[in-house]
This record gives structure tokens, C-alpha cells and sequence, in this order.
């Protein structure tokens, strides 16, 4: 089922951070088709409302407080019905199902999910039922031919359908769908099972990760340069970092990754920040002030300028440091800034469930 998305408020789309809350919450429908986004006062409301609902699929609205009444007006109009009051809010007395702020009504073989949404408030729940069963596998170290080759006798045998994405280089995310109740879990059983050591099934894989280092009772730490501090606020937005993070040194300068990593001098004018032993000396530098039993360290060069023949932009150097065992590779991302940082972040990620497999898989 077709779902699309209808923002009626500029005080909730011009709000980015809101924006993304509402797209997280609504993660379940697998794809939003399309989204919209109109004025309260709006003169195509009307005939945006008659166009969506006479297409397939279903329909979440979402409205600040001053249309919420105005939109489920015109939509009890244009399904011949009228507003009766449930609860202190005023919706279609078709409505099915509804709760605090939130109602649903079906037409024409589809749903439309009308919410009231203020920005600084928690969300209302939607209402909106997924049709579908998803779940994410994560791969590392394979390459997509060979993963697709792998669970393609899997994923038919469960009827499943499978979407492969490289998120960066030696990890593959793997969405799975099945509209088959209970297909799903034995298709991603079977996958851990064929690969042990190198898959894992969670929708959130920096939770997993705070999961397992709680559980081994083990903490993880960074040193960033040109990631600046993305891989720590990846870890942070989620419960429970605490329990397994103490914190991490963002060092730009060389300046400060010789007085507070302790990066030697002569590493820094021979080999230049952008180097292994520049990263090296990070990891110790982190490790040792923070007594993690993980180290991460990032130093590159993220564009879009700054690069050089030798050290083009994309030239990253990432490290991960355990008790017994340093990873230290040479990265040549390509993309904007942003999206080379991210790559790092995801990367940074990758070798610390390298290292620390014993406690990841």
C-alpha cells in the first residue's frame, strides 16, 4: 500500500528537526511516496485533499493546532459525513479509530490518518497500520553480488523481498520485506545462521552496539578530527550511551592532538595529520586518557578544499583500538563534504564491530 504524507502548518515543516521526528515516527510504513506541504491558510487545500483522496493508498495528515479542525472539516465533507465530538476533539463520526489528537477514518479501500502536531511536543500516535513486514540485516565484509547470491535461495523460500544498499565500503544494510506474518523472522534466523560472524539483524545498529557493550560491561571511545565529533553524536542520540560512553576529544588543530593526545611533533611535521601514524598516535592519545576499552580515531581530509595530489579530498585515515588489536586503513571516499563525513562515521563503526567481534556478533 501507497503512503503518502501531507504537512499543513509552516510552523512544522519549516521545522527541520520536528520534520525528521515525524518521518522517524512514521519509519514503520517502510516508504512515504510522496510529501507535501502546504500553509494552514492555504487556498489549494480543497483540491489537494480531492486529488489525494481519490488516488489509491493511504493518506497521513499531519496539522498544526489552528487546522485541525478546519482539515477534518473537509474531509467529513467530502465524505458525506459530519464532525461529532469524542473526547474534547472534534472528528468525523465515521471515524474507527482515534485517541488523544490523532483519528482515523478508511475510504475507498484506503486509510487517511489525520494527527495535530505542535513543534517542543511529543507526537500524537498514528494510527496507520503497516501492511508489511520489515526488517533490516546488516552485513559486513561481503560484497553485494555475493550477499544477493547468498540469500537469494533464503529469501525465496520466505517469499521475501530484499533491497540492498552500501552504506560505506564493507557493509551492506539489507532491507527485508515480507507481507507474510511470521515469514520474516525465519528468513532473517536463517541469514545469522549462514553468516555467523559477519551479519546482524537490528532496525538500529548504534543501539545494538550499546546493547552489547553494556552487556560485555565494556566502554568505547573517539578521537576526532574531520569528522568533528559526528561519531560520538551518532552514539549519543540513542538510550543508554551512557552506560557505555565517557566521552570523546573532537581535535581539529594539531595543536590539540599533540596536547591532548600526545600526537609526537615529528609525526605531525614528517608524516602530516592525515596519516596512519598520525591515527595511531590518536588512538593511543584516547584510550589512555579515557581508560576505554574501544578506541576510534578519524583524521582526513573532508573537502572541499584542502586536498593535495598526494592527499586528495576524500583521503581519510580510520582507526579502531582494542587491548590486544589495532586496525588502522587508508580510505578514498568521494561525495560533499557532508556525505564523505558520514561515510567516515559509518566506517569508524564498521571496523569497531571488526575489532570488538567477539562482543558484536
Amino acid at each position: 500500500m501507497k503512503n503518502r504524507l501531507i504537512i499543513i502548518g509552516k510552523n512544522l515543516y519549516l521545522n527541520t528537526p520536528f520534520m525528521e521526528y515525524i518521518e522517524r515516527e512514521l519509519s514503520h510504513l517502510v516508504t512515504l511516496e510522496q510529501i507535501i506541504k502546504l500553509p494552514e491558510t492555504s487556498t489549494e487545500t480543497v483540491t489537494l485533499l480531492q486529488q489525494q483522496m481519490a488516488q489509491e493508498g493511504n493518506i497521513i495528515i499531519v496539522t498544526n493546532k489552528n487546522a485541525f479542525t478546519p482539515v477534518s472539516k473537509l474531509i467529513s465533507t467530502m465524505i458525506d459525513d459530519t464532525l461529532i465530538l469524542k473526547e474534547n476533539l472534534l472528528i468525523p463520526s465515521k471515524s474507527e479509530i482515534y485517541d488523544d489528537n490523532s483519528f482515523l477514518i478508511k475510504f475507498n479501500n484506503s486509510a487517511i490518518n489525520v494527527v495535530m502536531a505542535e513543534p517542543g511536543q511529543t507526537l500524537p500516535i498514528f494510527l496507520i497500520e503497516h501492511s508489511e513486514d520489515r526488517g533490516i540485516l546488516h552485513i559486513f565484509h561481503m560484497d553485494e553480488e555475493s550477499a544477493k547470491i547468498l540469500l537469494d535461495p533464503l529469501s525465496k523460500t520466505y517469499e521475501i523481498n530484499i533491497n540492498i544498499t552500501t552504506l560505506t565500503p564493507g557493509w551492506l544494510q539489507i532491507e527485508a520485506v515480507s507481507k507474510k506474518y511470521g515469514q520474516l523472522e525465519q528468513f532473517l534466523k536463517g541469514a545469522k545462521q549462514l553468516l555467523p560472524d559477519k551479519a546482524i539483524v537490528t532496525d538500529n545498529i548504534f543501539a545494538y552496539i550499546i546493547e552489547k557493550l553494556t552487556l560485555a560491561k565494556k566502554s568505547v571511545t573517539f578521537a576526532e578530527s574531520c569528522t568533528g565529533g559526528l561519531v560520538a553524536a551518532q552514539l549519543t542520540k540513542e538510550p543508554g550511551a551512557s552506560n557505555v560512553f565517557n566521552g570523546s576529544l573532537v581535535t581539529y588543530s594539531n595543536a590539540l592532538k599533540a596536547g591532548w593526545l600526545g600526537v609526537e611533533k615529528e609525526t605531525l611535521e614528517y608524516y602530516g595529520a592525515v596519516s596512519e601514524q598520525c591515527v595511531e598516535q590518536m588512538l593511543i592519545g584516547a584510550k589512555e586518557i579515557t581508560k576505554a576499552d574501544y578506541a576510534l580515531a578519524i583524521s582526513g581530509i573532508a573537502g572541499p578544499g584542502g586536498g593535495t595530489a598526494q592527499k586528495p579530498v576524500g583521503t581519510v585515515f580510520i582507526g579502531a583500538k582494542g587491548d590486544e588489536r589495532t586496525i588502522i586503513e587508508e580510505l578514498h571516499f568521494e561525495g560533499d563534504r557532508q556525505y564523505i563525513q558520514e561515510q567516515s562515521m559509518f566506517y569508524a563503526y564498521k571496523i569497531l564491530l571488526q575489532i570488538g567481534s567477539n562482543d558484536f556478533f
